[in-house]
């Protein structure tokens, strides 16, 4: 039985326009075309090589292996050796998901607590809170104060999904350096994560002196001034280390001003 382009359309659940495309890449030829009316119809042959082609198009083969695939092979073990190049493909396509998914999941999540931060507390406001224990995975280094970015990238590429809170760099140094400081940047997360240099343990829960700073962090010397002014103001006695939490720092995709920076200043007390 022989069918028309329209009739074998219906049956194979194909388009004239993809049929037709198929016969030009030599994927499913008619099986004879009319000479005066150029009709092409198509046959029970036609019809079983049109539900392979769907088949391995489900299998999210291309238009080529599949052509490769019809041409040399003729049973389902020569299909194999496709079939393991093709489980191997999905597998990295896996993977490849599954670090979008972390990405897209860290972003979502901290431009959410980006938004929550924005109306709160101003600037210079001194706040004395108690900030509760919490499991955090960090990076320790000796460096300088730019190369917190780069560590900070690390830690959300090992443990972004598992983030649940607004990043944070605790500072062991008494004092402020220009080289080796000794800087340990933190985020808050749902479960251990210790891949490579990035190690997780819980943070103790701490009584501090808060203190808000709106702008680029070239001036954030003057938020730590009016914290301590209050310090020795009313004879308060604060250890090491302190925190800068990013409540709202540089965009992830999109640049931010410095200007809408915001960071918030802590000081454990004894």
């Amino acid at each position: 039985m022989q069918y028309q382009i329209g009739d074998f359309s219906k049956i194979s659940r194909l388009s004239i326009k993809t049929l037709r495309y198929y016969h030009e890449c030599g994927l499913l030829e008619p099986k004879r075309i009319e000479q005066d009316s150029g009709y092409r119809f198509y046959d029970g042959e036609s019809l079983e090589r049109a539900k392979i082609i769907n088949s391995l198009k489900e299998l999210d083969f291309s238009l080529k292996d599949i052509k490769e695939i019809l041409d040399h092979c003729r049973e389902d073990r020569e299909l194999l050796s496709h079939m393991v190049e093709k489980l191997s493909d999905i597998s990295r396509k896996i993977t490849d998901f599954q670090e979008m998914q972390r990405k897209i999941e860290a972003f979502i999540q901290q431009t959410t607590q980006v938004e929550e931060v924005e109306m709160k507390e101003s600037n210079n406001e001194i706040i004395i809170k108690t900030v509760p224990e919490k499991l955090i995975a960090s990076v320790r280094f000796i460096g300088r104060y730019q190369d917190i970015g780069n560590y900070l990238k690390k830690i959300y590429k090992a443990c972004g999904r598992y983030s649940c809170g607004n990043p944070f760099s605790l500072y062991y140094d008494n004092e402020y350096r220009d080289e080796d400081a000794d800087i340990e940047i933190c985020l808050p997360v749902k479960r251990l994560v210790n891949i490579d240099e990035v190690m997780s343990r819980v943070l103790a829960a701490s009584k501090v002196v808060a203190v808000i700073h709106r702008g680029p962090y070239e001036t954030i010397g003057e938020s730590y001034k009016v914290v301590f002014d209050n310090i020795n103001a009313n004879g308060l006695k604060v250890r090491g280390p302190s925190r800068e939490i990013y409540l709202k720092g540089p965009g992830l995709i999109l640049p931010r001003s410095p200007k809408k920076f915001i960071t918030e200043i802590q000081l454990p007390m004894d």
